[in-house]
């Protein structure tokens, strides 16, 4: 019978497996109650400066009005909830 420490090493392994394939980061921030669901594209786009790129995507992700994205993206930016 394995050791829980055993157990737990693979299914860390079987999580990372998961991530990959899903193309899951774990590096990115869990969504907030109440926020949409955004993809690793935007964060992506988010972090490096690609402020009109994470426009679009959330606009594209929540059907938000253009002004509606851009404060929500902008609010991100300075760490503020959208």
């Amino acid at each position: 019978m394995d050791s829980l420490e055993e157990r737990i090493a693979r299914l860390e392994q079987q999580v990372a497996v998961l991530q990959r394939r899903l193309g899951v980061d774990p590096a990115l921030p869990e969504p907030r109650p109440g926020t949409p669901a955004l993809s690793a594209e935007f964060y992506r786009a988010l972090e490096n400066g690609k402020t009109i790129r994470a426009i679009k995507i959330y606009r594209e992700s929540t059907g938000a009005s253009l002004l509606a994205a851009k404060n929500a993206v902008e609010a991100m930016e300075r760490g503020a909830r959208p």
